[in-house]
């Protein structure tokens, strides 16, 4: 079953009973910090909690800069330390702390039950190597084929995501891809091992918009037909309406606000939420709205907050948003949110 958004994109109802699904993936007090040369450090990530289930599809959403690519490097253990320091937090994969695996175990996990898809393919497919070496040597570590077998595996994984001529395209280098080609490289090299989840960073960063398109039905339909957890990161939210069933949004390293997409869409209730939505045009809207951009700019993540992190670009801030930072909490209903100030679809409430 299929449904229209007010977006005029055609995305799949969620599944009845889905919400008890236990968590496949559990992020639980994620801080992840950056050490800088003068000693200090870059708070990226700030107390981070994310679940998600077995086959669900739920968006990371928030501006450049919030912390989304950070958490889900730091899911995959790929940031570097130094500089990265995690003070706090679990990334649990079924129950097993990924962060406190030994280096052969996260091998196990990430590529082979964890997989991602990178923003940039052209950076992170490797010029000197072959399509056909960088797929069959995921294929060969994580499923045991070798040979013959796992070149078949790879052909077929190519075919899979659309790739005219598998057969003699494999033998290509990256640099003979168009963009939209080298984007369904990436995608052919995260599913040939079947992971369990797939999280999407940016898939589709510098496409054009027919690509764009392409490259999202694409994602779509295979993780439908595999039955895949997928996080998808992006600051599209026509995106987030086409693809996903429950979103999460960030702001300065925190998330400010949790819901299922059709919640958030009509009934926004984090300022942040509020604006982000009033900036992008909807189809349901009278013509000639005009769009309201959001003023300011992020705050520096090398100082601790002292209030609101969003208090200085929110039209919404009372005296209590400077002084105090307001928590993730559940409202009345279960939408979590962190904000002082009751917001009931885009307005506050007296």
């Amino acid at each position: 079953m299929t449904e229209i958004t007010p977006w005029g994109e055609i995305r799949p109802k969620r599944a009845p009973g889905a919400d008890k699904v236990e968590p496949i993936l559990d992020v639980k007090d994620l801080r992840v910090h950056f050490r800088t040369d003068d000693g200090g450090a870059v708070r990226a990530v700030n107390g981070v909690d994310i679940q998600l289930m077995a086959g669900e599809s739920l968006a990371v959403v928030g501006e450049s800069g919030c912390g989304k690519s950070v958490t889900s490097m730091t899911i995959l253990r790929l940031l570097p330390s130094p500089p990265t320091m995690i003070p706090t937090g679990q990334v649990l994969y079924r129950g097993r702390d990924v962060l406190k695996m030994s280096a052969r175990d996260v091998r196990a996990v990430r590529g082979g039950k964890i997989s991602m898809i990178f923003q940039d393919p052209m950076t992170s497919l490797n010029p000197f190597l072959s399509v056909k070496r960088q797929l069959t040597e995921a294929i060969e570590l994580h499923t045991g084929l070798q040979g013959a077998s796992a070149v078949a595996r790879a052909i077929q994984s190519l075919k899979d995501v659309g790739i005219p001529a598998p057969e003699t395209r494999i033998d290509s280098y990256p640099h003979e891809f168009s963009g939209g080609m080298r984007q369904r490289v990436m995608i052919a090299m995260a599913l040939s091992t079947n992971p369990e989840v797939l999280i999407a960073d940016e898939p589709t960063t510098a496409l054009d918009v027919t690509i764009q398109a392409q490259i999202l039905d694409l994602i779509r339909r295979l993780q439908s037909e595999r039955g895949m957890a997928l996080m998808l990161i992006t600051h599209d939210l026509s995106v987030v309406a086409g693809m996903c069933s429950r979103v999460v949004v960030m702001y300065a390293g925190r998330i400010v606000e949790e819901a299922s997409v059709d919640d958030l869409f009509e009934d926004p209730r984090h300022p942040y939420t509020v604006a982000l939505l009033e900036s992008v045009p909807r189809l349901d809207e009278p013509v000639g709205r005009k769009l309201r951009p959001i003023e300011g700019l992020p705050p520096k993540l090398t100082e601790e907050p002292r209030g609101c992190p969003f208090a200085p670009r929110c039209r919404f801030v009372r005296d209590r948003c400077w002084t105090e930072v307001p928590q993730l909490v559940a409202d009345a209903d279960g939408r979590r949110r962190a904000c002082f100030v009751p917001i009931r679809r885009g307005k506050a409430v007296t």
